[in-house]
């Protein structure tokens, strides 16, 4: 890569981009480059302007939202509810389980989560979503009341209560699971058989169950996405006594434990030739922001993964954050899994001023295209708070984080679709550094005119809940774009 287009430290802001589930629980870590200065005004302003149109969508509030504002709900009642979930053992039989969508929130995350939930009915998908937290403190009485009373196909789970009740794991052991790790152990634990576990953050261009549908997923019940080609000697990539910890934990598995013949035999993905993770050029593979798995067809795969995260983790660090879970534990299953064609790209970052400085590297959030190969690419989503959320953490800890994790008002261009590969060279005159999350010398194309529209009725919703203007629930709005 060109000396002057050196990557710096993500330093603490691949959190705010993707793990937003511990955004009460994690400070912003600031970049090893000096203090940034910026006004907030860039950030107040467009605010002001939404604030505007929540509370001219305030005045028409329904008796209906102004009921669910004020009810309260018991939790020792919520077994009594036929929406709300507590075990496979006292679940609902009423709402299908075929196929459905599970989502992990806590208190803070509501209402990004609920918003999503909202964008989802609209964009057609009627499924069964379960909203998965661990021990009750994650999730009060008023986060319960008003996620069941604004959609009725809606199970709340509180995972970790349910799993030491059943004295499948300890206390202990569950209190591990109160940051992103909830999102393997709620595909463990859920009884949907077709499963789409999302992040809330997600903004969708259509129906994500559209996944179903394609060669790859129908072949083998999964479909994964990558994350970006991010080289160091950690996680999965780190060095084990002169050996690669991802072919030593291939090696050492206890096949037999699972049934599974001896052996390791490593998967057509690691292939040698052309896997960036067996040839060491990456210490990320996956991108959890959006798995899908039919359980029905998973092997040995999801007791695997329920090794891996309750045992495996705690004795060597194999990923960051939960997200090399999912494929690690169909490989070591030896059952067959299916990543995407094509590699994670990225949203421009208008506060990062990616056009006007370096038009070929994008920095802002990760887009994930349509997993098919055919002739006409399809921006499929993108997993980036950057752009719902205004700010983004802490106040006082803004001017330290790098711009382009900061909130993104107005984006305009993607990385084009492509095969997956490492960062290269920006062909521009520009000559600073890259943060982590840059995607350098991938290019840039405009974005669908419908998208806009779309992230402009997404924020409506976020905002809407987070000013208690609950009635900006009540519809659609379709605007223009939008079918």
């Amino acid at each position: 890569m060109d000396g002057s287009s050196t990557l710096v430290s993500r330093g603490g802001s691949d959190g705010l981009r993707r793990h937003d589930r511990d955004e009460d629980r994690r400070p912003l870590t600031p970049v090893r480059r000096g203090k940034v200065r910026r006004s907030m005004w860039c950030y107040a302003l467009p605010l002001l302007v939404l604030v505007g149109v929540m509370y001219s969508a305030g005045r028409s509030s329904s008796a209906r939202v102004e009921q669910s504002r004020a009810a309260t709900t018991n939790r020792l009642n919520w077994q009594k509810k036929a929406t709300a979930f507590k075990s496979e053992e006292t679940s609902s039989s009423s709402l299908p389980r075929d196929k459905g969508i599970i989502m992990c929130m806590h208190n803070a995350a509501v209402p990004m989560g609920l918003s999503l939930v909202k964008e989802l009915r609209c964009l057609g998908n009627h499924e069964l979503i379960q909203v998965y937290h661990c021990f009750p403190e994650e999730m009060s009485d008023q986060s319960v009341t008003m996620l069941l009373q604004a959609d009725d196909n809606l199970e709340i789970v509180d995972v970790c209560q349910d799993l030491v009740k059943r004295g499948v794991m300890t206390e202990d052991k569950a209190k591990q699971f109160r940051s992103w790790w909830v999102k393997p152990l709620a595909m463990y634990h859920t009884n949907i058989k077709e499963v789409l576990l999302l992040d809330i953050d997600d903004i969708f261009t259509r129906d994500p169950a559209v996944i179903r549908t394609t060669e790859g997923y129908q072949r083998t019940g999964t479909t994964f996405f990558y994350d970006r080609v991010l080289s160091s000697n950690e996680f999965f990539n780190q060095d084990v006594n002169g050996t690669q910890y991802l072919q030593l934990l291939l090696n050492e598995f206890d096949y037999a434990k699972f049934d599974l013949p001896p052996g390791a035999s490593p998967s057509a993905h690691l292939d040698p030739k052309t896997s960036f993770a067996w040839k060491r050029q990456t210490s990320h593979e996956q991108d959890s922001s959006l798995v899908a798995i039919d359980k029905s067809r998973a092997g040995q795969a999801i007791d695997v993964l329920f090794f891996l995260i309750t045992e495996q983790r705690f004795k060597r660090e194999f990923s960051y954050g939960d997200k090399e879970s999912f494929w690690l534990a169909f490989e070591l299953a030896k059952q067959e899994y299916f990543f995407s064609p094509w590699g994670v790209g990225d949203i421009s970052s208008s506060t990062n001023q990616d056009m006007a400085k370096h038009s070929d590297s994008l920095c802002g959030s990760i887009v994930q295209y349509m997993p098919v190969e055919d002739d006409t690419p399809e921006f499929l989503y993108v997993n980036g708070k950057a752009l719902l959320d205004p700010i983004p953490g802490p106040v006082e800890l803004l001017g330290k984080v790098t711009y382009n994790v900061l909130f993104n008002m107005s984006p305009t261009h993607l990385t084009p679709r492509q095969k997956r590969r490492p960062n290269g060279a920006t062909s521009t005159d520009y000559k600073g550094g890259f943060p982590m999350e840059c995607l350098v010398g991938f290019g840039a194309d405009p974005l669908p005119e419908k998208f806009l529209p779309q992230l402009l009725r997404r924020r409506f919703f976020y905002f809407g809940i987070r000013m208690g203007v609950l009635s900006a629930l009540d519809q659609c709005f379709p605007v223009a774009g939008i079918e």
